[in-house]
């Protein structure tokens, strides 16, 4: 499947948690999609954030432990990551900051026709930004053009 969409042109979404996907298919589809056609997803569930526990998905039991969500099979319930920490592990990849800087903002509003008012700092988009640290970590929040208190 990845190979036929690879010559088509089309988005891919990469939840890149190191769990969902491994670090070198994260390497793999930026290498075959290039830089401006991933877009980085969480997939994250209502776990998200929270501490090792259990937790409830739709009726079911989740546990959560070691970064990782599962129902009482063992399978995967979805994402715990955000999408910032989904941004920093890309990095950590082995991704190219400014590559997976787009991957988490420009891509994704281009691939469903928003590009013109979210995904980019420009005169006359939503001001919704993250001002992050060196080391990628959270330094401000700005909603709506309005600076947000951090907890």
């Amino acid at each position: 499947i990845v190979g036929a969409a690879v010559g088509t042109g089309a988005y891919v979404e990469l939840i890149c948690d190191g769990v969902h996907v491994h670090p070198a298919v994260v390497q793999s589809v930026f290498r075959l999609f290039g830089e401006d056609r991933v877009c980085l997803i969480s997939d994250a569930m209502r776990a998200c954030g929270m501490p090792d526990g259990q937790y409830d998905l739709g009726g079911q039991t989740v546990t959560v432990a070691n970064g990782c969500a599962t129902i009482d099979t063992g399978s995967l319930a979805g994402s715990i990551t955000t999408l910032t920490d989904c941004l920093r592990r890309a990095v950590g990849f082995g991704i190219p900051l400014e590559a997976a800087l787009k991957a988490t903002t420009i891509n994704p509003a281009r691939s469903v026709g928003l590009d013109d008012i979210i995904g980019s700092l420009s005169v006359g988009k939503q001001a919704d930004i993250l001002v992050l640290n060196p080391d990628l970590s959270l330094k401000k929040v700005i909603l709506g053009g309005c600076l947000q208190a951090l907890r």
